[in-house]
């Protein structure tokens, strides 16, 4: 009797903790692979979302090449309009940066304070002020985000018969509308036509106007020829065609094009399609998506691949992957025979141009691809021999070589031995050389304007020579008048921004005295920078902790006209500290008399004002934190 008692009340324990187990599981919602709306980076990516009773839990993947990475502190997750803090994570503390390993990314789990199980969406934000990586409307649904993409768009019908346009010149304004679907302000999506002309006065990537709050945006370039140009949305290049004269309308589901830019839904097979063209060439545009990466001998692991190689080695490489891409462009039946001939002349005068770089390419890549101690090769070769593959490269004896947007390379001497005699390059050579002050922000003197008068025979290469420079006068202008706004907003509303203005005009030897001088007895931190450079903006996010701890220290961000004013004004924003815009004549004297060749570049200056550290590229926030500490301490 009592040996039944005793196994009935074993069978109730066991079925007890049964459903115990049963009922915790339950407590646990898990969502694998969320979809999400909107991103204001490529790095972090969350890969699952756990909802406990105990805590919400991110498991992430943070993406990069090197160096070291950490959450802010300071992150928290929004649903229904009610905040849950940062609890910590194992693999990332609060507080502590991880090296990025050889994989390239470091996997977590983020702790958060618990949302309700019932919750269907919800924000992950770094930082309240929208500068670190966030990401919008995660979906714990399972329903991908569709934009609204009109019919006509749906049921368009392409001319696989189009054909390319003539390569005469033809002065004109190429105008490119783009409408982003699904766009929210919020989400900081970045926007940039890449059209380039020859004589442009912009610097590369060229910043345009802002997109307007309903996912508009239209802008318009000088044009002489149809070539290729890019739009790029966040981190994803679209290729389409530039024609002078012509509008490109350009319609792109941002929700779809945002998850395809990911590592975790890059291969799913309905984020495929998320671009759609109107115009002239909508067929070309269109197919040109289908080959895009294989118009460019550089491809993504390019740099890596050639570190420490040989010029002869290297040759060989770009041979090959030249040879690979035409035959992959030549056996895709889904474009037509214009789509091809453009896609095989610009591959082809990519393939010749890397060989000529080659110099650069295999200096450049150990810092490109983020390796140290590569040696250095012997860059010395037999021009001859070098060079020889490129006399049967049929594009260098067409005219189809003006498809090429960087035409223009091609008029120094030692290329022109290799493509057709074309007088159009003689008058390019020059307006190359009297457009050379646009990239330093200063039209055209009245000495120039003559010189292109006299030297330059194509009465269209001069007029757009003269139309860029118009189009630079506007620009400063404007610039000027959106300074003195940047100024008086910041010097009169911001406790934590100040900008100290500098005389375009005082010398290289004075501009820093001048900053350091209002500061003497605290230590200093400088750091400069661009708006266009990345890894100048990802340190700047890594940081962050650093500078809420060491708040005696006085952060210096200097930057010059390089950085569009508009980007700039609106990026310093949600940079604390003190900014500094210079000339580019200025800040090239200063990395001349303080030897530094490259940005981000940092100098820490001790309470004497006498600068104790310098490094150029990202030191890591602990030797940051060592160096200041002394210069607090003297």
């Amino acid at each position: 009797m009592n040996t039944k008692h005793s196994r009935q009340k074993a069978l109730s324990l066991v079925a007890f903790l049964m459903l115990l187990v049963a009922t915790t599981a339950q407590a646990k919602r898990v969502v694998e692979r969320p979809y999400f709306l909107g991103s204001n980076n490529h790095k972090l990516e969350i890969e699952r979302v756990t909802l406990d009773k105990k805590a919400t839990l991110l498991d992430v993947k943070i993406y990069q090449a090197s160096g070291d990475v950490g959450i802010d502190s300071h992150a928290f997750i929004m649903a229904n309009g009610v905040k849950y803090d940062y609890i910590g994570s194992k693999q990332l503390p609060k507080g502590v940066f991880v090296k990025v390993p050889e994989c390239g990314y470091v996997a977590a789990t983020l702790r958060f304070k618990p949302m309700p199980e019932s919750t269907t969406e919800f924000d992950f934000r770094e930082t309240a002020d929208n500068s670190g990586w966030n990401i919008y409307g995660v979906r714990l649904d399972g329903k991908r985000p569709q934009a609204n993409i009109p019919q006509h768009l749906l049921q368009q019908a392409l001319d696989k018969n189009s054909k390319l346009p003539s390569t005469d010149l033809n002065l004109g304004k190429t105008v490119v509308a783009v409408r982003l679907l699904g766009y929210k302000p919020e989400y900081k999506t970045t926007l940039d036509i890449i059209a380039d002309n020859w004589f442009s006065p912009y610097r590369m990537p060229y910043e345009h106007d802002s997109i307007s709050v309903d996912g508009t945006c239209q802008v318009s370039a000088n044009a002489i020829l149809p070539t290729v140009a890019t739009i790029r949305v966040n981190r994803t290049e679209i290729p389409f065609f530039a024609v002078p004269n012509d509008t490109t309308t350009v319609t792109i589901d941002l929700p779809t094009l945002t998850l395809a830019a990911t590592h975790l839904f890059a291969n799913d097979a309905n984020v495929k399609n998320y671009v759609w063209f109107e115009g002239k060439h909508a067929a070309i545009d269109t197919e040109l998506q289908s080959v895009k990466t294989k118009i460019d001998v550089f491809g993504v692991t390019s740099f890596d691949d050639i570190c420490g190689m040989t010029p002869l080695q290297y040759r060989d490489y770009v041979q090959q992957s030249y040879e690979r891409l035409l035959a992959a462009i030549n056996s895709n039946v889904a474009i037509g025979s214009a789509t091809r001939t453009l896609a095989q002349s610009i591959l082809s005068m990519n393939y010749a141009s890397a060989l000529f770089g080659f110099k650069n390419n295999i200096s450049m890549a150990p810092m490109i691809a983020g390796k140290r101690d590569v040696p250095r090769a012997d860059m010395s070769i037999d021009t001859v021999s070098y060079f020889k593959p490129l006399e049967k490269l049929a594009v260098l004896h067409s005219k189809n070589q003006r498809y090429y947007s960087y035409l223009r390379d091609f008029t120094s001497s030692l290329r022109r031995k290799y493509i057709s005699a074309d007088p159009l390059l003689d008058d390019i050579a020059v307006g190359k050389r009297l457009s050379r002050s646009f990239n330093r922000k200063r039209p055209l003197t009245e000495q120039q304007m003559a010189a292109a008068h006299d030297s330059i025979a194509n009465d269209m290469v001069r007029e757009l020579l003269f139309a860029n420079n118009e189009d630079l006068k506007s620009q400063l202008s404007a610039a000027e008048e959106k300074m003195a706004e940047i100024k008086k907003t910041a010097n009169t509303s911001s406790s934590y921004l100040s900008i100290i203005d500098i005389d375009p005009k005082m010398s290289a030897q004075q501009i820093l005295p001048t900053i350091t001088d209002r500061y003497k007895g605290k230590a200093i931190l400088i750091d400069f920078w661009n708006t266009w450079c990345i890894p100048c903006k990802a340190a700047m996010t890594t940081i962050r902790p650093l500078k809420e701890q060491l708040t005696d220290v006085v952060y210096v961000y200097i930057a010059d006209a390089s950085s569009p004013v508009d980007k700039w004004g609106e990026m310093i924003k949600t940079i604390s500290g003190v900014h500094v815009r210079l000339t580019e004549e200025q800040a090239d004297a200063l990395a001349k008399i303080y030897k530094f060749s490259g940005i981000p570049t940092y100098f820490v200056v001790n309470k004497e004002g006498k600068i104790t550290y310098q490094k150029t590229s990202f030191p890591g926030v602990e030797t940051l934190r060592e160096q200041l500490v002394s210069a607090m301490q003297r």
